[in-house]
């Protein structure tokens, strides 16, 4: 190996080390998958370092990568399977926010990731996006727009177990019966736990069927009761 090559190298390993964490929750924000993020990774700083060796050093950093990963998670498109993180409180947990997330256009869930994870400015998304500032602003306004209609037209986990239990019952509406569906598409979590309440109640149903015992089959039989029970039943029926 040269020593050009090994200074380049070293120089490009400090700058993966530095902002290798970065790239990769921007990712997960955006794709909300872990395997999808350690792809988009990968290739995001495979990417930045040929452009690297054809001497390309753009600074910040961070935004330059930033940039490939933007074009990285939009070249891979679709919406990931997503995992459930459990919150504490009565409002939405996180996995019920990264679900709403997920619903949205590719290019507001990345100004959001760039906003609320990175923290930039709408000069930064700008420039990371190769768009417009003003277009920056709007882009935001929408999404954060189109995230609350998300959240208020769809079932937080809690709900979607209330959902579950009513629906057993017959107590679910059409409506309900509708957002449940759409809740438990795209939760596994509670897919999972629909799946078990469904097999309890078939157990609860076999159980229903089960034949009495034949030591049941009277209660005054002596299987059923003691021979001194059965006198002491027997004289209080005379009385």
């Amino acid at each position: 190996m040269s020593g050009r090559l090994a200074r380049r190298q070293r120089a490009f390993e400090r700058i993966y080390q530095r902002h290798v964490g970065d790239v990769y929750r921007y990712a997960l924000v955006v794709l909300r998958n872990p395997q999808d993020a350690e792809d988009v990774t990968r290739t995001t700083f495979f990417n930045a370092y040929r452009s690297f060796c054809a001497g390309e050093r753009p600074k910040p950093a961070l935004n330059w990568l930033l940039s490939i990963a933007y074009e990285v998670c939009r070249m891979r498109g679709g919406y990931p399977r997503l995992d459930r993180i459990a919150a504490a409180g009565t409002g939405p947990t996180a996995a019920d926010v990264r679900r709403a997330l997920a619903r949205l256009p590719l290019e507001q869930r990345a100004a959001l990731a760039l906003r609320k994870l990175e923290g930039r400015s709408n000069a930064e998304i700008a420039e990371i996006l190769t768009i417009t500032v003003e277009a920056v602003e709007t882009l935001i306004f929408r999404a954060r727009q189109a995230l609350r209609e998300e959240l208020e037209a769809s079932l937080t986990c809690r709900q979607a177990e209330l959902a579950v239990s009513r629906e057993l019952d017959g107590r679910l509406s059409h409506r309900g019966r509708r957002l449940l569906r759409r809740h438990l598409r795209v939760c596994n979590d509670c897919e999972l736990f629909a799946g078990d309440q469904e097999a309890q109640r078939h157990v609860l149903r076999a159980l229903a069927r089960l034949n009495v015992p034949t030591t049941l089959s009277s209660f005054f039989g002596s299987h059923s009761i003691c021979v001194q029970e059965h006198k002491f039943l027997a004289a209080a029926a005379s009385d």
